[in-house]
């Protein structure tokens, strides 16, 4: 009798062991917090919780840096086609736990490509963000937000986004998205015309042993409000060359003034270029790196400075840093930036910003 139940017990488990083989789920993330000191270039004059007056020019903070809890599976559907899905949160470990979703999707892939719709990074985002040294740094490259006016380059993740990404074509990827109107209509700020791609993205990228070369154009004119009356439109290049332990890149961006958000005397919004330069050596389990960037304006912005306000038609950022890996999924790293007017994350007043910035990684 107690054989035959173990007979039947195995029997019942074996579509169950079946299922599960053929639906694979993966539970990954990454915590990831620094101590930052930053000097502010003028004081910022702020109203205390008892309504007084108080000057501040420099803090210290502890910042969590995009880290995250992820789920990710995939399901085999027979003849080289998989079921394919992602659930990614943003959640800060410094501040009370907020939460806040990244990529997140449902799709197909197969050796035709892949096809996904849900909240993703943008193809202009994604062709270039392994030039991007310093990522979820103090010293990101997209310094600051898409309407802060903080001149860096300009990463879009979309909601509603539609997104094909092609199979590698020996070396090269193409990748294309659009993004409907419909949210950006029933918020009353976008144009009303109910659009399937009411924004676009399409971007390439290529790769052969050591180099990388990557481009996009992205338009998400309908997304935006009305009141910025813009072409809402940017592109950018990039390459980067890899040989024995070194490491050079770089990117350029020009891009439409109403992303940054400065006008001219006119109301109209300021056009700006921005391009960088970056570049690392790894010797034992440590990674030294620079990075350099420039945004220059098609008519002179105003920000803070020492002795008050100031106008200028470029601004510069740089950086240095040290990482050091005690294995693939811990680090430690030390980082000093100087920007003319915003550090990532730092975003007190349109001035300019020092600071020194040592953080700690761990991936799973």
């Amino acid at each position: 009798m107690k054989k035959k139940l173990l007979t039947l017990a195995v029997a019942a488990a074996l579509p169950m062991a079946a299922q599960a083989a053929n639906a694979e789920v993966t539970i990954y993330g990454k915590l990831h917090a620094s101590i930052d000191y930053v000097d502010y270039d003028a004081n910022n004059t702020t109203i205390g919780a008892g309504g007084a007056p108080y000057d501040r020019d420099s803090q210290w903070d502890v910042t969590s840096r995009a880290s995250r809890l992820g789920f990710k599976g995939s399901e085999d559907l027979g003849n080289g086609l998989k079921f394919i899905w992602k659930v990614e949160t943003q959640m800060s470990i410094t501040d009370g736990g907020t939460f806040g979703f990244r990529n997140t999707y449902v799709g197909l892939a197969g050796g035709w490509g892949t096809f996904l719709y849900g909240r993703h990074d943008t193809p202009v985002k994604m062709s270039t963000g392994k030039l991007d040294i310093f990522a979820d740094t103090i010293a990101d490259y997209n310094i600051g937000s898409q309407t802060g006016g903080f001149g860096g380059f300009i990463d879009i993740r979309a909601n509603d986004a539609i997104a094909y990404v092609s199979p590698n074509f020996s070396g090269l990827t193409l990748i294309g998205a659009i993004v409907p109107d419909a949210d950006a209509n029933a918020a009353g700020t976008g144009d009303g015309s109910g659009d399937l791609a009411g924004g676009y993205s399409l971007a390439a990228m290529y790769s052969n042993g050591g180099l990388f070369i990557a481009g996009g154009y992205e338009n998400v004119d309908n997304l935006a409000d009305e009141t910025f009356d813009a072409d809402l439109s940017h592109w950018r290049i990039g390459a980067g060359y890899d040989f024995n332990n070194f490491h050079i890149g770089g990117v350029y961006q020009q891009a439409d003034g109403a992303f940054a958000g400065f006008v001219d005397a006119s109301g109209n919004f300021i056009d700006f270029k921005t391009y960088t330069i970056n570049g690392s050596y790894k010797f034992g389990n440590n990674v030294v790196k620079a990075m350099w960037l420039r945004t220059d304006w098609d008519d002179d912005i105003t920000i803070l400075d020492g002795a008050g306000t100031d106008t200028t038609d470029s601004t510069d950022s740089w950086a240095i840093g040290l990482d050091h890996n005690f294995s693939k999924r811990s680090k430690v790293y030390v980082i000093y930036a100087d920007s003319d007017i915003n550090l990532h994350t730092t975003n007190f007043g349109l001035q300019g910003q020092k600071g020194i910035s040592m953080g700690m990684v761990h991936s799973f």
